[in-house]
């Protein structure tokens, strides 16, 4: 915990350095060179005790304007990162960073960034002492590997539209935020695992801090608590744009979290799922919080423990990859606001479960919004604590 504050402190500062630096006085910025920082961090999954990626290079484009940044030609281009590594995104969880590299660039404005994958390991050893056996793979809770096949659509590089802006003599410092929740698909019944890398770039700038420490209902710490921040709006049009889960994080062995925010509101979700079938959740609660400019923010959780029952997805992927959001109505602290409780991604015909909290007298209703991306659909489970709750999306109809 202690290392996630102190980094963020030292953004903080360099953020207001950069400021001090724009005060309209840097006539020479488009000219003489500035300095690209960047770091790597992981929004977490608690199903996989491990999850390996292998990046070979990070390279970023340098054009005119927004119209440059789908450029796709070969002109433009610099590497900014060579890591030739692998690594375990779940060990970049709840601040923890890794620095890729810094690298000297030419002042003016960049557009877009690609991050290359490699398809051989480094020589390291993972978690179970073992040499890392495929590029990327994954390490399950029973310390079963599985290869994480990459999909040739990401030979030529995974692209990340972000522009910014480097000037001459600061420095600008980017993370790549690797959601490995969303990045990891599975694939029905093969056994099979894809990765689909879902990345943001975040800067460093105008941020706020949101930190605490997640107990159960005697006061014990919890670990392995989700913790995320999620915006509502259910005025959207799309229903699955009516809840949009920004950013998580999972809490330590001391039940302490921390998540580094852009200013506004925010719903800040914390729930721990059941570790065995038909076992105890805690929670899920919630409460509407507004983020300041750099500002640190302490927010607890007491969460009470619930039975569950199993939510069972018979999907039809019609040889899509289905993203299926599980959302539940809670009280906020402003009435009662739809938040994601669970999220799954699939790539294959097959039945997904999930344990959810539920109740032994009445059902708690869920909805689940199921996405393949050019078509969604909704159903909603009802689940009553120790049993199973059915529904079927399919999307092999021709549209």
């Amino acid at each position: 915990m202690k290392r996630f504050k102190i980094f963020l402190g030292i953004l903080f500062f360099s953020g207001l350095a950069f400021l001090s630096g724009c005060d309209g006085s840097s006539s020479n910025s488009s000219s003489g060179s500035g300095k690209l920082s960047l770091y790597l961090t992981d929004v977490p999954s608690d199903r996989y005790q491990a999850v390996y990626v292998s990046i070979d290079e990070v390279l970023v484009h340098q054009g005119d304007g927004e119209d440059d940044a789908t450029e796709d030609d070969a002109d433009g281009w610099q590497v900014v990162a060579a890591p030739r590594a692998t690594y375990n995104l779940l060990d970049l969880v709840n601040g923890a960073m890794k620095k890729l590299a810094t690298s000297g660039l030419d002042a003016g404005t960049y557009t877009q960034m690609r991050l290359m994958l490699k398809d051989t390991p480094d020589n390291g050893d993972n978690l179970l002492g073992q040499k890392h056996p495929y590029a990327s793979y994954i390490i399950d809770k029973e310390d079963a590997v599985h290869e994480l096949k990459v999909p040739s659509g990401y030979q030529s590089g995974i692209k990340l539209v972000h522009a910014f802006e480097i000037i001459s003599g600061l420095t600008v410092e980017l993370i790549l935020d690797f959601d490995a929740m969303k990045s990891v698909v599975q694939a029905g019944n093969s056994g099979n695992f894809i990765l689909k890398p879902t990345i943001k770039v975040l800067g460093t700038q105008d941020n706020g801090i949101v930190s605490g420490t997640i107990t159960d209902a005697g006061n014990a710490v919890l670990s392995g608590v989700t913790v995320s921040a999620q915006v509502a709006d259910a005025d959207a049009a799309a229903i699955e744009d009516q809840v949009t889960v920004v950013t998580s994080t999972l809490t330590d062995q001391d039940g302490e979290y921390s998540m580094y925010l852009t200013p506004g509101r925010y719903l800040i979700v914390a729930y721990k799922g059941a570790a065995t079938d038909y076992g105890s959740a805690f929670g899920p609660e919630c409460v509407n919080l507004k983020v300041d400019f750099n500002t640190a923010f302490t927010q607890d959780f007491q969460l009470v423990s619930r039975p569950t029952g199993h939510m069972v997805a018979n999907v039809k992927t019609g040889n899509e990859t289905v993203d299926l959001s599980l959302r539940g109505s809670a009280d906020c602290g402003d009435g009662a606001q739809m938040i994601e409780v669970a999220y799954l991604s699939v790539a294959e015909d097959g039945e997904y479960m999930v344990r959810l909290p539920g109740d032994i007298a009445d059902p708690v209703a869920y909805t689940v919004v199921a996405s393949s991306g050019a078509e969604t659909d909704t159903a909603v489970a009802d689940v009553t604590a120790g049993e199973d709750t059915g529904v079927l999306f399919d999307f092999t109809a021709a549209p």
